[in-house]
């Protein structure tokens, strides 16, 4: 076996293997929430702690969007604090869903001066 065999059997070939699951992985997980997880923080939201009002403000700032890691994160805080998600029915609008928390933290904005 010459050594550039060696190589590309050996090295390259499972780097590239892992690269590529790594970045499957990474893109999976980096998408948007899907409308019932937005569904359930609109019905939560009302009765969250300041603080994690501002968690959900905060993760929504940037894009107005909830990501996948945001949502584990407000969701492992949530259960900290004691509040108990309900899931409510399946809905496919996203968009709408993403509205109404939208419309529940820019209501809890405090005008600026």
């Amino acid at each position: 076996m010459t050594p550039a065999k060696f190589f590309l059997r050996y090295t390259v070939i499972p780097f590239f293997a892992i690269v590529l699951v790594a970045v499957w992985a990474f893109n999976r997980e980096s998408g948007e929430v899907d409308a019932r997880q937005y569904a359930a923080l609109v019905a939560a939201y009302p009765s969250f702690t300041p603080k994690l009002e501002r968690e959900v403000a905060d993760a929504m700032r940037g894009s107005g969007r909830l990501g996948k890691a945001d949502y584990d994160a407000i969701m492992r805080d949530a259960l900290d604090a004691g509040y108990v998600m309900d899931w409510p029915a399946a809905t496919d609008d996203v968009g709408g869903e993403r509205g109404r928390l939208l419309g529940l933290v820019n209501g809890d904005r405090p005008a600026s001066p």
